[in-house]
């Protein structure tokens, strides 16, 4: 458990800038790392609610509409020109070696724009255009702010406003197929593993090499 703990932190010392409610214990910037960090680790085994959202099609959806499988769930605004791309980027590296294991149908990823003044549905299909997504079962989406406040309670995510954008927990969070939280992944450039092995425990059975 030591040694688990001793990866998150450095993971997350690999964050950042660039969130829904102020977490407490904030720092002279309003963002608090550690607990953040503590936030996110601490919705692990959270049931995540159901929540509508407005795919980069116009289409309406629900999360509940990715039951029954794995869900890869990231949260992203539009407008950042760093982070975010790098994250995504790095993730689709990941989600392709995930398929190229586990089959093109063996989970789900859906990404979320967080800020909803500008993270419209449209905005979001551009995004996608612009990282290279072309996974059909690769979701990008838009939801209200109530909506978007409420899914990062539940996944423990962190963000609020900071000059010229955002200062938020960069985060992968790993849904099981019964819509609850199995595993959070951290950093814009996290090392693939952190997100196969966990959907290939889920998928094929047998034990998670990164729960031990």
């Amino acid at each position: 458990m030591h040694g688990k703990l001793v990866t998150f932190v450095f993971l997350f010392s690999l964050l950042v800038n660039g969130a829904a409610e102020p977490a407490s214990n904030n720092t002279e910037d309003g963002f608090d790392e550690n607990y953040a960090l503590e936030l996110s680790q601490g919705a692990i085994g959270r049931e995540v609610t159901d929540q509508v959202f407005e795919r980069s099609d116009g289409t309406r959806g629900r999360l509940s509409d990715f039951g029954g499988k794995p869900l890869v769930l990231s949260l992203v605004y539009t407008s950042c020109n760093h982070i975010c791309v790098a994250t995504t980027r790095n993730l689709a590296r990941a989600v392709e070696k995930a398929r190229d294991a586990l089959g093109a149908d063996s989970f789900n990823v859906v990404t979320i724009g967080f800020d909803t003044r500008f993270d419209t549905p449209e905005r979001m299909g551009q995004f996608a255009n612009m990282q290279g997504i072309v996974d059909p079962s690769w979701t990008m989406a838009s939801m209200t702010e109530s909506a978007v406040q409420q899914l990062a309670r539940d996944v423990g995510f962190t963000y609020m406003p900071f000059t010229g954008g955002f200062n938020h927990l960069v985060q992968t969070t790993v849904i099981d197929s019964d819509g609850r939280i199995y595993r959070q992944i951290y950093g814009q450039a996290f090392n693939t593993p952190l997100l196969v092995d966990p959907l290939i425990s889920m998928v094929l059975g047998g034990e998670d090499p990164g729960m031990g």
